[in-house]
């Protein structure tokens, strides 16, 4: 029985603009919203967890693979949605998360991660080894080559498949989403120079790659169950600015994508597009658009113009204690910086600028601080 992914890729191939949203994040606010959305409308909704955000160690959500499952089932209840609704997924699972550890370290627990997104009930899985490990060296430099990655990704989809092997149910639910060409979570770092779109002939070269690798080890099956394609797409984001999808510059790549019969493209930082780039998107086969720090970002203006509505209003009242928020999160920001400071530079003042209202909103890693 075809999943929903898979109905929406053959809907793609026989002419229907059909795409969804992936929620790529462990922030409970989204979490709610995107349920209660698919409750409202009867839709399917996506939600994916990366492998910064949930994984074996607890990640910065401090929460594992199941516990996050566990969660999204328990909210859903609590909203009234059915659970056949949802798509559970794994984002970026990969050695990302310990790429400052050697390859053989960082990839065991990559693949334990992978293990335990399946027990936890998840569908849909993007393998992600395309990040360079501590001691993958070329030159004095991190470097890693196609056929690399594509061995490595055919790595933890065994690994996915052997978790599933006794529940062939679960197995034949398992998609896969692979690339090479990953964008830099959280959007661009540098300027406008750096961003890329991906050539038709280098996606084309990274799917005869990953496939080679996976019917090598025995994945002809799983290769089937691989629906969709992480590409650069040009729309993205950066601190300061926002970077619009246009249609004119992925011409090519949109016409090799819709040759091909199991696959579309799925499309990262998808975040602050307008509503015309999307619709733009999914025509041109870009049939799952990931979004998270756009999400975070309005709840920080909304939670942030709260506590100004609070000063103003209570500000001046004997016995009230106010909030204080943009000065709290700002502190924590600045005791621990790891989560923004290879993202951000300048003197002070900017600095405490644009670490609480930059576009990558690398605040969303400190809403789950205790404080």
């Amino acid at each position: 029985m075809a999943t929903y992914l898979q109905e929406l890729v053959t809907a793609q191939k026989s002419g229907k603009a059909m795409g969804i949203i992936s929620i790529c994040s462990a922030n409970p606010f989204f979490i709610r919203a995107g349920l209660e959305h698919a409750r409202d409308r009867d839709r399917f909704v996506c939600i994916d967890s990366t492998g910064r955000q949930v994984n074996p160690d607890g990640g910065y959500a401090g929460l594992t693979p199941e516990a996050f499952a566990r969660y999204i089932r328990q909210t859903a209840g609590s909203v009234r949605l059915d659970g056949k609704k949802i798509i559970l997924g794994g984002d970026h699972l990969g050695p990302g998360a310990w790429s400052f550890e050697n390859f053989d370290t960082a990839m065991a627990k990559a693949r334990e991660l992978t293990r335990q997104c399946v027990y936890a009930g998840y569908q849909k899985l993007h393998l992600d080894p395309s990040m360079p490990c501590k001691n993958d060296i070329k030159d004095g430099r991190p470097y890693l080559c196609l056929e690399t990655i594509a061995d490595r990704t055919a790595l933890l989809c065994e690994t996915a498949e052997a978790a599933a092997a006794n529940d062939p149910i679960r197995k034949n639910r398992l998609i896969y989403v692979v690339g090479a060409e990953v964008p830099t979570p959280g959007g661009v770092v540098k300027g406008k120079n750096n961003i890329r779109v991906s050539s038709a002939r280098d996606v084309e070269e990274t799917i005869r790659t990953m496939r080679r690798a996976f019917i090598r080890k025995g994945l002809e099956d799983a290769w089937h169950r691989c629906i969709a394609v992480v590409v650069e797409t040009g729309a993205t984001f950066a601190p300061e600015a926002v970077y619009d999808y246009d249609s004119a510059k992925v011409r090519d790549l949109k016409l090799f994508i819709q040759n091909e019969k199991n696959l579309v493209l799925e499309a990262h930082s998808t975040d602050f597009q307008t509503r015309q780039a999307l619709t733009d998107m999914v025509r041109d086969h870009f049939a799952i658009l990931k979004v998270a720090p756009c999400l975070t970002f309005a709840a920080r203006e909304a939670l942030f113009a709260l506590s100004y509505i609070e000063r103003e209003w209570l500000g001046r009242r004997k016995g009230v204690r106010l909030s204080q928020l943009p000065d709290l999160m700002k502190k924590l920001m600045h005791t621990d910086q790891k989560h923004w400071q290879t993202h951000y530079t300048g003197d002070a003042a900017y600095l405490k600028y644009i670490t609480a209202f930059g576009f990558s909103d690398r605040i969303r890693y400190y809403w789950a601080h205790p404080r």
